[in-house]
Order: C-alpha cells, then sequence, then structure tokens
C-alpha cells in the first residue's frame, strides 16, 4: 500500500524567508524559526551553466534506486544508496573522496558551490564545520542531481541520516539542513515545495519504502520557491519537502546535507 488519505496537518514552523546566510540565519534556520535561506546569486551563473551541460551526460550519471526517486539523476554514489547495506557502505565511502575530486573538475579553475558553502559553514557555525564521517570513514559531499524535462520530480518525502545510519558519530544530532546550489533551473517547473513540518510516523513507513509520498495524500505546502540559476537554497530536509516536474529545461543542482548538533559542536556535511 502506499497511499495515505488526506493529512489534516499544518505547518510548525514560520514560512519566513532569509535572504542572506549568516551566523544569526544558520542559527534560525537550524531552531525552526525561519523556514529558508535562500540566497539570489549565490554562485556565477555562467560557471554554473558549463557544469550543468557536462552533468547531463557525465560518465558517473546514475539514478536513485527508490520507486519515487528513481527518475531523478545523481552523479556519484549518495548515502541514501548505502543504507543498512555494509557492502554499499563500504563502496561508497571508498570512492568518496574521488568522487570530490572528480566533480571539481567539472568547476576548474573555479570553486565548486559545495566547497563554497563548506567554507562559509566553518566561518558562520559557533562551533565550525567538517566532512561528516561515518564509523570512522569520510563521506562524499557535494552529489549533483539531474531533473530531466517533464519526466523528473520528487515526491513529498524527507530525508535524515539516523534513518541511514547507527553510526556513532551521529550520536548528538539534533537537526539535519540540506544546502541546494542550482546550476540550470527551467523557468517554468522545478519548484521547491516546503510543508514545513515533520512527516507523521504513517507517512514515514510510506517514505522508508518508496521514498515518497503521493501529493493529493498531503496538504498543500506552506512555501514555495522558484531558484534560478546560481541560487542557494538551505533548509530542513527532515521536514516534508518536494521538487514538481520541470517543464521547459534540465534542473541540475547540487546538493550536501548538513548534520546539526548544537551551536557548540562543529556541523558535519555529506551528500
Amino acid at each position: 500500500m502506499d497511499t495515505l488519505t488526506s493529512s489534516p496537518s499544518k505547518a510548525t514552523v514560520p514560512a519566513v524567508v532569509a535572504r542572506e546566510l549568516n551566523t544569526e540565519t544558520l542559527l534560525q534556520l537550524a531552531t525552526r524559526k525561519i523556514g529558508a535561506i535562500h540566497v539570489k546569486g549565490f554562485y556565477s551563473a555562467a560557471v554554473a551553466e558549463k557544469a550543468a551541460e557536462q552533468a547531463i551526460d557525465h560518465p558517473k550519471l546514475g539514478n536513485y534506486n527508490k520507486k519515487y526517486t528513481s527518475s531523478v539523476g545523481r552523479i556519484c554514489m549518495p548515502h541514501i544508496d548505502s543504507e543498512w547495506n555494509e557492502d554499499a557502505a563500504q563502496k561508497y565511502h571508498s570512492e568518496a573522496i574521488g568522487n570530490i575530486h572528480d566533480l571539481r573538475t567539472m568547476f576548474a579553475p573555479h570553486v565548486t558551490p559545495a566547497d563554497h558553502v563548506r567554507l562559509l559553514l566553518q566561518e558562520y557555525w559557533p562551533g565550525g564545520a567538517n566532512i561528516q564521517r561515518l564509523h570512522g570513514r569520510t563521506c562524499f559531499v557535494g552529489a549533483i542531481r539531474v531533473f530531466k524535462p517533464s519526466t523528473s520530480k520528487f515526491y513529498p518525502h524527507h530525508d535524515r541520516i539516523d534513518e541511514e545510519s547507527d553510526a556513532p558519530e551521529l550520536a548528538g544530532i539534533v537537526e539535519q539542513l540540506v544546502a541546494n546550489m542550482y546550476l540550470r533551473t527551467p523557468t517554468q517547473g522545478g519548484d521547491l515545495q516546503l510543508w514545513l513540518r515533520d512527516p507523521s510516523e504513517d507517512e514515514k513507513v510510506l517514505i522508508r519504502d518508496v521514498e515518497g509520498l503521493l501529493p493529493e495524500s498531503v496538504e498543500e505546502p506552506a512555501l514555495v520557491l522558484h531558484p534560478d540559476a546560481g541560487d542557494l537554497i538551505i533548509f530542513s530536509s527532515r521536514m516534508l519537502h518536494a521538487v514538481t516536474p520541470s517543464r521547459d529545461s534540465y534542473r541540475i543542482g547540487m546538493a550536501a546535507f548538513i548534520g546539526c548538533y548544537g551551536p557548540d559542536r562543529p556541523l558535519g556535511y555529506w551528500s
């Protein structure tokens, strides 16, 4: 069964969008006092477009492996595809550093959007920031997602690393954010939908099974953002979110999850 009756739930976080990334807005987002951070023109659109063109037929382009995410391409293996599978986890971690370096070549001689975000997190977060490690192994960070026109979409879902791994390094994690850095976007569609609430327990069961909820089973999103190439959007991945189909162009972006352990501990980032 992969349907639910319409949800009566409502947003639990203010639909407030900050326009700058700094210490204050990061802390507000991590404590759910605002709904998102959306920085326009965060990265060069011209550099982003050159990388986007390479992404469409990149040799490491594959697809997510669950029912409701299989229409979306991704370059390099993300952690979600290794959940609770030690052989897959070994592959993910063994390829992590090489994959980070491979993706940097797509943007050379410029810094990648993910690396730019990583540096800013180190500077702005009171406890600093580091690449996430799980069971002592380095994580990959900076996955590129490729949404094809008309066919690719993310159904309403949430992402939590503590539902994918029991690594001791995750002890004390209190929030999970995701930074999306957009390389190419459509003029119509490709919207980011945010419900600004956690999924119910029944919704979590369905999401674990097929990685998404049918749109008609949930209420209208509390916040809808349309990104342009070069934009940065950060929000809580623990809360329900979705991406609508792109109508006239590819929607290509780079993404990194951000684990929050409280203001006095370093953030951890991975993909």
